[in-house]
This record gives C-alpha cells, structure tokens and sequence, in this order.
C-alpha cells in the first residue's frame, strides 16, 4: 500500500542521493539478501574447494581419513547452496518491488509538481512522454550503481579478512592489486556519464525521427517523403549504435583491465602461499581455498565497470526531471491574472501538431463568461490541435486575447483548465488522487465533484469509499470511470476556462445529461469548451464545425 510520507515534496528537487529514501526498508531488505546471496556463493565457492581437496589428502592419508569430518563441512555447502538460491530468489524479488514502487513514487512526485507550476508552461504530449521515460531511467542508479558497490566493497573486506585470519602474509601480498582492480573504474567515471549524456540525446533525436513520420505515413508516402524520412533516421540510427559501441569499448576495457589485476591478484597469492606451504605455515586446502575466495570476486567485481554508464543515465534525466518539474520559478510580476466577467476572442487561428500536415485553420469565434462553445467535426479534422491551442499548450498563429488582452500578457496558470483525451491516474487512493489538483480538499468537496461526475454512489458503493485504491492507469476502475475521475480533478481546481476533449466519450445518455448539467452550473460564470463526437442538448451554446 501507498503511504503518502514516502512520497518526496513537489517543491524539492529530485537528488540521486535520496532516492532510497522513497521505500528504504525494501531497499535494505534488497541490499542485506543480495550481500548475503553473494557471500554465500563465495563461501560455498572457497568451502568447496578446501573441502575437496582437504578430503583428497585424508584419503591418501588412509589412517587420517577415519578422523576426516566429512558431514559438518558437507551440511555447511548445502546450506550455502540453498542459501544462494533462496537469496538470489528473494533479492530479485524485494528488489523488484523496491524499484516499481520508486517508479510509481517518481510518477505522483514529477506530475504533483507539474500541477503546481505557478508559471506558464507548455507541456506537449511528446515532453510528458519524456518524463515518463526520464521517470524509468532512474532506477538504475539503486540497481547499477548503489548496490553492486554496496555489494563490491563489502565482499572485498570479508576476503581480505579472510586472507588475514589464515596468514597476514597472504594480505600483504594480494591485497594491493585487489584493491586497484576494486578502485580502476572510478577512472572511467568522467569518460562514462559524458557518453552517457551524449547517449540520452542521441536516442531522443532517434525516438523523434522515428515516431513523427508513423503518425503522418500516409500523408508522407502520398507526397513520395516517406523515404527521406527514412535516410534522416538511418543516420541517426547509426550515431546511437556508435555511441553504444563506444560505451561498451568502455566497459570492455576497464573490465579487461580490472581482471587482468585479479589475475595478478590471483598469482601473488599462489606466490606468497607456496611460501607458507613450503614453510609449514598454511596447507594446501587452505590456499586452495583463499585462492577460490579470490575467484569469487570476479562476478562481484564485473558490474562495477559499467556502473558509471548507470549513473550517467541517471543523472542526465534526474536534470531533465527537474528543469521540467522546477516549481520554484517565480510568477512574473508583470503578468496579471484575468478576473470576471471572461471575453475569450479568437480572430484566425490557426495551428499544427509537431509534423503534421492538416489542423485548423482561420478559426475565429468569440466567448462570453457564462457561455458555452461546442465545437464538433470529422477525426482529423483539428478538433483536439484547437483545443491544445486554445489551453495554450501548442504553437499557434493568428490572436488569441481573453479580456481584451493576448494570453502572453496573462499569467493564466490559474485560469486555463485542459482535459486531454489521455487521463493520468496513479496507483494511489481516490481522495489521494483528487487532491492532486487540491491538496487542501475537503472531504465534502471530494463528493460534490463526485457527484458531479456521476460517480459519487459508485464511490459509497466501495467497502473503502475515499480510500479505495484505483491502481496504476486506474487499473482497477473502467476507462469511463478513469476519465470521469480525471475531470473531478480537474473541475476542484476551480479555474475559471474549462477546456474539455470528448468528456462524454462511451456514456449512456442519462450520465451524459447529469455531467452537462453539473458543468453547465459549474461554469455558469466562468468559459466552457466541449470537443465532442455525439449530439449535446445545450441552449442556447455556440456551434463551431471544424
């Protein structure tokens, strides 16, 4: 279950630093089975060997092997096996849930923080579809560079320890290579977050080449562009595989490096412990053993070479995050905020999605407070690229002006209010989820959006009511039930301009009635915009056919 308290202010920016912070008791569950699944595969590894070997000379022996303990050690390397598998299992899983739910922690944080923006901001689909995707990239640093250090660093110790309890002489030796095949990636560190950096912007540019064209390839093939944009993104295609090439030429070599210094590990250890053999200070078994510990270290010491990739990744969509999430801009003095009564006049406008070849063209209309513009029209036609103009979210040309002034002599962050045909539900609880908009929401303001909506008997319905879990996307409830939920949000943000894309999509025509009815009292003073498909029975509004 969600506990608010996990979730990190929208006003403070994100720092990698803190992201454990979101579920620190999974992330140090995960962390505690992951060092014990890998000391016991160093213990089972070492043990193993000493123990094979051990019995191999009582054997030869002949009397000593009737004084061999064979059980106690074999029970032990059971135990260690087991141990392994169940850690792996567990570690895998309490990691896992660790990560999804700083994902899901990241999501509430980033979209709360853009809901109380105070400046204006233009926020296309395209860039929320980056966020999202910034949102992802961070777990990589618990999972690729925190833990496998963690874990690095903590099984070094044990086997230096370990070198040390069977001959000090054996630390001495081995002991220096070890720690520089520990401490040779941190050489890479600079060279790593650059590549990095430069990975992230090259596959931005690829993502854009490639999914612009999708969305006009009709239009593209008739106008025979199609295989220009083809060319642009095979170049493009190319530079990312270059990239990557060179990141893992950087991995490969820092690894090639590293275990080339265990191996030089390794041969001063066997070194130093003929010496103690021939001495009579160490046995065989016993070597064998802190050369097999040595061993071990190879599968702990690996995924640190590309773990300054990990971090780079990280810390190029922890900055983007928090340039496009930064609510600490002040509002600009010099803008006022519209009052009542609203004039909304539009004279000519015209605009276009990013790439596309049709959209609205030379609208014009007028808007008065109280009153109501329907605006209907074939798919395609630029309904919802008017209704994005209109919220100020997408370049347009010709005038837009509310109470005779251009809405960039407005600071409207507080006036426009915009419902998108794609809705954003968190797996958070239904008051958790409407007092996003309102955090300061009553509980009897949450049932009257509700009830505006249509879904407050749905909601008493619920054995938890307001707390009822919606899930993940609104998982757990309908898509009309999803959007209706995304409009109560929207309508407790009490903004004066109410700009709504198909409302009403997929409902039975009483529910349809009852939410107009809701909205027309709502808006009674303020604008109110509908893009709709199906025939509305509204007095008096104002027809636009695009």
């Amino acid at each position: 279950m969600f506990k608010p308290e996990n979730l990190p202010a929208p006003e403070r920016s994100i720092r990698l630093r803190s992201l454990l912070q979101s579920r620190s008791k999974a992330w140090l569950l995960a962390l505690l089975l992951g060092l014990a699944t890998l000391l016991a595969a160093a213990t089972l590894l070492a043990l193993s060997g000493w123990f094979i070997s051990a019995a191999a000379l009582a054997g030869l022996a002949s009397v000593g092997a009737y004084g061999f303990d064979y059980f106690r050690p074999a029970a032990i390397i059971r135990l260690c096996a087991i141990g392994r598998t169940a850690g792996r299992y567990a570690e895998r899983l309490t990691s896992h849930y660790a990560a999804l739910s700083l994902l899901k922690d990241l999501r509430v944080h980033s979209f709360s923080a853009l809901a109380q923006q105070q400046h204006n901001n233009h926020h296309s689909a395209d860039t929320l579809q980056h966020l999202v995707g910034d949102i992802d990239l961070l777990d990589q640093f618990p999972l690729k560079v925190v833990a496998p250090w963690l874990w690095a660093c903590s099984l070094t110790l044990l086997v230096l320890l370990f070198w040390y309890l069977l001959a000090p002489p054996l630390l001495f030796a081995a002991a220096p290579c070890l720690l520089l095949a520990l401490a040779l990636p941190l050489l890479s560190v600079r060279h790593a977050k650059a590549l990095a950096l430069q990975d992230t912007d090259a596959s931005t540019q690829r993502r854009r080449l490639l999914l612009e064209p999708l969305s006009m390839l009709t239009s593209l093939l008739l106008w025979q562009r199609w295989p220009d944009n083809i060319s642009q993104f095979s170049v493009q295609d190319q530079a990312c595989l270059n990239l990557q090439l060179r990141q893992q030429q950087l991995i490969s070599r820092t690894a090639l490096l590293q275990q080339s210094l265990l191996a030089l590990s390794l041969l001063a250890l066997l070194w130093q412990g003929n010496a103690l053999v021939a001495a009579n200070l160490l046995s065989v078994p016993l070597l064998l053993a802190a050369m097999l510990a040595l061993w071990a270290l190879y599968e702990v010491l690996l995924p640190l070479c590309q773990s300054f990739i990990a971090l780079g990744l990280s810390s190029a969509a922890r900055d983007r995050l928090n340039r496009l999430t930064d609510v600490s801009a002040p509002t600009p003095l010099n803008k006022p905020e519209p009052a009542a009564p609203f004039s909304l006049n539009v004279n000519r406008l015209s605009a276009r999605q990013s790439g596309a070849l049709v959209g609205p063209s030379q609208v014009s209309f007028t808007l008065q407070s109280g009153e109501v513009l329907l605006i209907s029209g074939a798919s395609g036609s630029g309904k919802t690229t008017l209704l994005q103009a209109l919220a100020n979210q997408l370049v347009f040309c010709g005038d837009i002006t509310l109470n005779s002034l251009l809405y960039d002599e407005w600071q409207l962050s507080n006036t426009l209010a915009y419902l998108p045909q794609q809705t954003d539900l968190f797996d958070l609880t239904l008051a958790q989820n409407l007092r996003l908009a309102a955090p300061d929401a009553t509980d009897a303001m949450l049932w009257q959006v509700l009830g505006d909506v249509a879904l407050s008997n749905w909601a008493q319905s619920q054995p938890q009511q307001l707390d009822t879990v919606i899930g993940e996307y609104g998982a757990a409830v309908s898509g009309g039930q999803a959007r209706r939920l995304a409009l109560a949000r929207l309508l407790l943000t009490q903004r004066p301009v109410l700009l709504l894309d198909e409302p009403f999509a997929g409902l039975d025509p009483a529910t349809t009635a009852h939410m107009l009815n809701a909205l027309l009292a709502h808006q009674r003073n303020g604008l109110l915009v509908i893009v709709s498909h199906q025939q509305l029975n509204v007095p008096h509004a104002k027809q636009l056919q695009l």
